[in-house]
């Protein structure tokens, strides 16, 4: 329980840092590049974007308790099931009668096995759905987009690779010693996975197997980590809110202060932590940044028609947050583990 609360507050303050880096990342390669400066919209289609939601911090934090678990998981509620999975788990080690206790654990771990089973079976039947989605992706955009929105695009895909080297990558070479191009490398199959399918709930078992294949995390480390990511840590997200918000102010000739590049700041940490489950949350909670800076939303529209595109940048994103957070947790608790020995040695 000591450990499980330990890490809980390291993953949790690492994202709440990266997510504030991202949206400073996003705003400040905006800036730089300028992309609405040389934007033309001409011959592009707007997309209707309805619907609004409350998100607050409140919100997120009543909405993590389950009033029924069966109505959780039929509705795929991550962060609820996270919650429950915790509870559950401090409630069987709290089981006074041993052989009690041992005989739940390996319950669990015996479903814990037939699950990743079935996973793997269609983890095998995914590589034929992920080539048909890529050839949908390409024959129903083509190459309009290289000529209408590509300034805006290449301006987000450039934040998103930053992001990547200079946070995820650095924090990794300094606290763990793994280097940048090392990080790319070994987790290709989850990156290769999320441009494809532009789902972070179904990337959770490829980004736990690449944790503990590649990087040698346990899954007593990841099975927490990764599913609370899924749902509170939207890096990639924030950098697109940032690169929008800069976009439309160029493109309207509107000026931006210090000032509300800090509002952009607070207020993209706080969407990016609410509105888990919201149909098409993205597109929504960037029309709700759009709308706080009273800047026009016809361009969200025109986002909306190509948001498949972003989607692909802001899962990618998202998962690798997830990955590199769970492999430097999992290296802080190996070096905690080994001063420990290493001073009971000494004792």
């Amino acid at each position: 329980m000591k450990s499980l609360g330990r890490i809980a507050v390291r993953i949790m303050v690492y994202y709440v840092l990266t997510t504030l880096v991202a949206t400073v990342i996003g705003l400040a390669t905006a800036s730089v590049l300028k992309p609405g400066v040389h934007a033309n919209f001409t011959g592009l289609a707007s997309k209707e974007v309805s619907g609004s939601t409350d998100i607050t911090i409140a919100q997120f934090f009543t909405n993590m308790f389950s009033s029924n678990m069966f109505v959780t998981f039929s509705e795929s509620n991550i962060l609820q099931t996270v919650v429950i999975a915790v509870m559950l788990g401090v409630a069987i080690m709290l089981v006074k009668n041993d052989d009690h206790r041992e005989k739940l654990i390996s319950g669990a771990n015996a479903l814990c096995s037939m699950v990743f089973s079935l996973i793997g079976m269609i983890m095998k039947a995914s590589p034929i759905g992920i080539f048909f989605l890529m050839g949908a992706s390409f024959g129903k955009y083509g190459t309009s987009i290289f000529t209408s929105m590509a300034t805006l695009l290449g301006t987000y895909y450039l934040a998103c690779i930053l992001q990547v080297l200079l946070v995820y990558g650095l924090v990794l070479w300094f606290a763990a010693g793994i280097s940048p191009l090392r990080f790319i490398r070994d987790s290709a199959e989850l990156w290769v996975y999320t441009l494809s399918t532009c789902s972070s709930v179904a990337a959770i078992p490829v980004n736990m197997k690449v944790a503990r294949e590649k990087f040698n995390v346990p899954d007593s480390i990841s099975s927490f980590t990764v599913p609370l990511g899924s749902q509170m840590n939207y890096d990639g997200s924030v950098i697109l809110y940032g690169c929008v918000i800069m976009f439309i102010s160029q493109v309207c000739g509107q000026s931006v202060s210090l000032e509300m590049m800090l509002r952009v700041v607070l207020l993209s940490a706080i969407l990016s932590t609410g509105g888990g489950g919201i149909p098409g949350s993205g597109i929504v909670k960037l029309l709700v940044m759009v709308e706080a800076f009273s800047l026009p939303t016809e361009i969200v529209g025109i986002i909306a028609a190509f948001y498949r595109l972003f989607d692909m940048g802001t899962t990618t994103n998202n998962c690798l947050g997830d990955l590199a957070g769970t492999v430097l947790v999992s290296k802080l608790e190996e070096k905690r583990a080994k001063k420990l020995a290493a001073s009971q040695d000494n004792n």
